[in-house]
């Protein structure tokens, strides 16, 4: 099975000078567990649930301290061709739980543990449902 392959979800997105308050609102409105970080449009960074916690532990004001302060820079990337296996392992050996996916040098998704568990389940009962 391909990264393609799976039922991709709307692309939100964070810019690397908006402050860690607007992130999290936007992680929590959407429900998800981290914002692909763009600076322009060049993917610069991920920034996760867990970088935000780790910046209020360690006592940056969220309203006042960027996104690029706490995002992981550079974050290795999928492509839409990657089969889902090596995705899997990846995500396992980095010990992470989301990887962007980029078409052309264009972000166009972010591939997720759940999304990846999800998958499995479906693809072992053979029916879709739970």
């Amino acid at each position: 099975m391909k990264v393609s392959d799976l039922q991709h979800h709307e692309l939100f997105t964070a810019q690397a000078d908006e402050s860690l308050d607007v992130a999290a609102d936007r992680m929590n409105w959407h429900q998800v567990g981290a914002l692909p970080v763009l600076d322009g449009q060049h993917l610069a960074g991920i920034i996760t649930e867990r970088d935000v916690t780790a910046a209020v532990a360690e006592g940056a004001d969220p309203a006042r301290t960027p996104v690029s302060d706490y995002m992981t820079p550079a974050p290795k990337v999928l492509q839409p061709d990657n089969e889902l296996a090596d995705a899997t392992h990846l995500m396992l050996e980095l010990g992470i739980r989301h990887l962007p996916i980029v078409r052309g040098g264009r972000l166009v998704g972010v591939l997720s543990m759940r999304d990846v568990l999800d998958a499995e389940l479906h693809h072992a009962d053979g029916s879709g449902s739970l």
